[in-house]
Parts: C-alpha cells; structure tokens; sequence
C-alpha cells in the first residue's frame, strides 16, 4: 500500500479526455494534468484553427474521471501557457495551467477521490517468464504493464505516461544501455525513472553501469517482493518531487518574467514623471500651463495647485520637485483628507514615546521627513482650522513641535500644496484661513481637467496602451477607429486616472495582436452622448429664467436645476451617466442633487 505522500504527489499526463470551452472555441485534448487545484492541459500547436486563451482569460473544464458515473466541469482561470512545451515523443504543444473556480461540492468529491486513488504507471520489460508472475503479484498501488520485447515497451511508453521503468539486462537481445539509449531518442521529454534488474556483478561495474544507462538503481537477482516494492516506492517519490520541482521552477521563471515587466513598466511611469518635458500633451489649456510651469522650474518658491481629482496634481508637484533646485532631497507626499485631527497632528509634525496610548517610540512627521526637500500637501482644503492654525506656524518659524514635546524642531523645505477646491471660496467661507491662505498661494496654478484637454485624449491613450502591454506581456496594436472616436468625444469626469484605468481594463480583457474594439469599452464610455457640454435647450432654458426678472442668484439655481433635470431625463435617472454629460463629478452631482431638491 502506498504511503500517504503518494497520494498528493503531482499529476502528470493522466491521458484523461478533457474538453476546454472559451468564447466560441472549444478544444478537445487527451492529455491532462490534474490536481485538486487546478490542471496541466496540452494542446496540439499543428491543430489549425486552435485559438490558445490569454492568460487571465475564465474558461469552462469538462473532462471524464475514471470510475465516475458523471463528467467533471467547472469554470477555471487561465494561470499560465507554455508555447514551447513538448509530449514524451518530442512533438511541439502548448499547456495550459488552469487554476479551478467554484467547482461544484460533487465535482470537487469526484475530483478528490479520483487524485487520492491515483496509480502511477509502471512498465516492466523483461522476457523471464519465471519472473512474470512474481511481478503480477507484486501488492503495488500503481497500474503495472509487462513487455516481453522492446517493440512491445515502446508502443506501451507511447500509450502511457509512466513514471518508473525496470528493465532487465537484455532485451530482445540488446544490452540494457542500448535498450534505454533507444527509450531516450524515442521519448526524449519523457521523465521516468530507471530501475535494472540483473546478477550481483563488481561495485564498480554497478556504478559504471548506473552513469551510462542513466539509471535510478540496480536490484540484484534473485530479490523479493519486498525489496522490489521498497525501491519502487522510493522511485516514484523521486518522480513526484522532480516533477513538483520542474513546476515550481517553472512558476518562478513565469513570475521573475511578470515581476521584470512590473518593473520596467514602474520605472517608466516614474522616469515620465519626473521632468516637465515627459508631461504628455499638445493642447492649448497643457501648452499655457507648461508655460507657466517653466519659468518656476529653477526656483523653489511656495506653489498651490488647484485641479479636480485625477488631473495629475501630484505629477506637477515631482516635476516641480526634480527641476528645482531641491531636487537632490526627498520629495515627501502627504494626502490631507480622512484622517482625524490627532492623526494629522501626528502625521504632519511627529510625535515623543509616550505621547498618547500606543506610542512607544518617536515619529518623525512629513516635515522632518522632507527637510532639504519638497514636502506635497494634497487636498490642504480638507484640514481642520486647529491644524491649519499649527501649519501656519509651521510654515512661518520654519520649524515644528511633536505631538509630547516642547522643544521646536528647525526644519527647511518647499511646500507645494494642492485641493480639488477653489480656496479662495473656501476662505470666503470661513472654512479656510485666510492668513494661511496668503502663505499657501504664492503662485497659483490650475490644472486644466481633460474634458478642456480633447486633442490629448489620443496621445494619452496611447501612451496608457503601450504601458499596460509592457505590464501585462501583451502586443495590442492600438485602438479601433470608433473606439478613439469614443475616448475622445468621452467628458471624463475623473480625468487622466480614469483614463489610465480604462486603457488598463481594455488591455487586459483586448485580444493578442488585434485593435482595441468599442465594446470592449466601459458601458460609460460605450453610452455617454459623444458630447458632455450642455446642449442649447438647457442654455435656452437658462435665457428664459433671466427674462422673469429674478435675481442673479435665483437665475443660476433656476438653470441649474434645469441642466440637472435635463441631463437626469436623457440618462435614464442613472447618476454617474448624467455626471459624465454634464461633466462633473458623481459626488458632486449627488450633492447638487440633494441641495436643488432635483427629482426624487
């Protein structure tokens, strides 16, 4: 009986009838490996018109389980493909790694006895009859097949996948070495395992002979069945843990590969934000900014940047930073927005050992973490006016003091801060203070959102394809014609990331070599009017309101409940869809919504 290792030993080419179902495409294959996990699939590379699943792609497993009164099936994952994997005979295939989802509870039943009751295949050549019955009654749980002659093993090897061959001195008349030298031109990529049976000869004769003929050991005659089995097993632990290390070698090469195109696609995307000659875009509203951008390039004066979110805010902060000449220090980023005022209070200057419960060492703040550098306050509009009243401080005495101490800590550093708001509004409002207000904006810059940027689209679209195919190993041509008309006639109400976001979901579901199609598109981007201006009625609608004699104030709440409405009827009441034709943001949309009292 075999021990219980044997049973989780990796499966390889169990000959199963298997059939793979993706989009259209259906493929039979008779050679699969399996796994409660997953399977090892072989498809012919001559089969014509075989179209191999991207790796991600779900496909649909059906195959046929010995003993079992139903087939197994289940969705599967595409993990990997081989191109260049080969049968025991040499012939070229392809394999397919398929990683199981949500096999059903009797599936994965069928799938589990049938990898616990698994025998692995044993030939034994050898034309002694007197031995023949002895190796028939061997209590192996392996599937064991006899051969008198070598023709006879080679029609039996290419039959079955065996993992353990043993093999006498002679067969049909050849020597033992010429027998398995023949095996090795037949079967090259075949693993098994050599086992020779023979007479006690000298212990080096033995170890000549094992180098030559490649062989796993030699059992002298006569032996018994015990002795047999015992070198059986052992042989066909070998086998599995050869095989198991062949797959895991061979995973890490497919993941070093992935992690070497991460890399280099990272590495691009930082190398294309570090300067303003990499910012991509031809458009008048990029051209003007640029301009303006240049000429604080060798300074490192105090910058505030207003744009919506996903504009790129935090790209001009790094190319003010590594143009400037503070370039050789740190450039620390810091989001403003959702902490609670004891955690930005912390975050911002630091804190002592034991300033509150849980701080059992110092902690350095962004201040002290950018000093000699450039420190980037996003979303500066969302901090509370006691940190704000510290901030000021901070920025006036050009030191800080942590949170638990009392000694000011001298610091030196540019501060380029950013918000999706207008500030001077904010200030306006009370809810910004005005002094602060004054150090933060000693020279404004607005980012112009995409939707003021059209002639941009293109370019930045392409420059997305070509850096997710370098992410995800793919070679995508470029885009459909309609499906350019639509990215460029799209509002993109979350700008550039949107963008990026959209390219990187077409690339990875788009087809090897084939041009991005518009259904592969977003059901946003395929629906949206291919305008997100408002049209003239909601312009007229605006007229009408001014000719009744109302107020200013009361005129604008007047159009803009009738540019709410409008686009709300012409979306169907679907939010986000009426924030793209309006071109605004869905939160800020919902929030207009809700103050208007626009619809239900």
């Amino acid at each position: 009986m075999a021990s219980p290792s044997h049973s989780r030993a990796p499966r390889r080419g169990v000959r199963l009838p298997c059939w793979l179902r993706f989009g259209s495409h259906e493929v039979l294959t008779s050679t699969a490996n399996v796994s409660v996990n997953g399977l090892y699939l072989r498809l012919s590379a001559q089969a014509p018109g075989v179209t191999v699943p991207e790796v991600g792609a779900r496909v649909e497993v059906k195959l046929t389980l010995p003993n079992t009164p139903l087939p197994f099936d289940s969705r599967a994952d595409v993990a990997w493909v081989n191109h260049n994997d080969r049968d025991t005979g040499g012939q070229p295939k392809i394999g397919i790694g398929l990683s199981l989802v949500d096999p059903s509870p009797e599936g994965l039943d069928q799938l589990e006895h049938f990898v616990r009751t698994f025998r692995h295949h044993l030939l034994v050549v050898d034309d002694d009859r007197s031995l023949a019955e002895t190796y028939k009654g061997l209590s192996l749980d392996y599937q064991l097949h006899t051969s008198a002659s070598a023709e006879e093993a080679y029609r039996l090897l290419a039959a079955h996948e065996v993992s353990v061959l043993i093999t006498a001195e002679r067969v049909s008349g050849a020597s033992c070495v010429e027998f398995l030298g023949q095996v090795a031109e037949r079967f090259p990529f075949a693993r098994l395992l050599r086992i020779l049976t023979c007479h006690p000869a000298p212990a080096e004769d033995v170890q000549e002979l094992i180098r030559e003929a490649k062989l796993f050991a030699v059992l002298d005659k006569p032996f018994t069945s015990a002795q047999l089995e015992s070198l059986v097993y052992r042989a066909v632990d070998s086998y599995a843990l050869a095989l198991e290390n062949e797959r895991l070698s061979a995973e890490l090469e497919r993941a070093n590969q992935r992690l070497v195109r991460e890399n280099a696609y990272l590495r691009k995307r930082v190398i294309g934000q570090e300067g303003f000659e990499n910012m991509i875009g031809q458009s008048p509203a990029l051209r003007a900014l640029l301009s303006e951008v240049q000429r604080l390039r060798r300074t490192d004066v105090t910058v505030h940047i207003q744009g919506e979110t996903g504009t790129g805010k935090e790209l001009i902060a790094r190319a003010l930073h590594h143009e400037g000449p503070r370039a050789q220090g740190p450039l620390i980023s810091q989001n403003c927005a959702g902490l609670t005022e004891s955690l930005l209070q912390s975050t911002l200057f630091g804190h002592k050992r034991g300033a509150f419960t849980g701080a059992d060492r110092d902690h350095l703040g962004v201040f002290q973490q950018a000093n000699a550098g450039t420190l980037f306050l996003d979303e500066v509009a969302e901090l509370p006016l006691s940190i704000q009243a510290a901030l000021l401080r901070a920025l006036e005495e050009g030191e800080v003091v942590p949170l638990g101490g009392s000694a000011p800590v001298k610091v030196s550093l540019r501060i380029i801060s950013a918000t999706h708001k207008d500030l001077r509004e904010e200030v306006k409002a009370g809810r910004f203070r005005e002094d602060l207000y004054f150090r933060l904006v000693v020279v404004s810059l607005r980012l112009p959102p995409l939707r003021e940027r059209k002639g941009d689209v293109a370019l930045l679209a392409c420059h997305f394809l070509q850096l997710q195919c370098e992410r995800f190993g793919k070679n995508i041509p470029g885009f459909a014609p309609e499906t350019m008309r639509a990215l460029e006639a799209y509002p993109w109400p979350g700008n550039i990331r949107q963008l990026e976001n959209e390219i990187a979901r077409a690339v990875v579901l788009a087809d090897e070599k084939e041009k991005i199609p518009l259904d592969q598109l977003s059901e946003d981007l395929r629906t949206a009017r291919t305008s997100g201006s408002p049209t003239r009625e909601d312009w007229g609608a605006g007229k009408a309101v001014l000719t009744e004699g109302l107020t200013y104030d009361e005129a604008v709440v007047r159009l803009e409940k009738a540019l709410i409405a409008s686009a709300l009827q012409k979306s169907g009441g679907v939010i986000s869809r009426a924030a793209a034709l309006l071109g605004i943001e869905r939160t800020r949309l919902t929030k207009l919504k809700k103050r208007l009292e626009v619809g239900s």
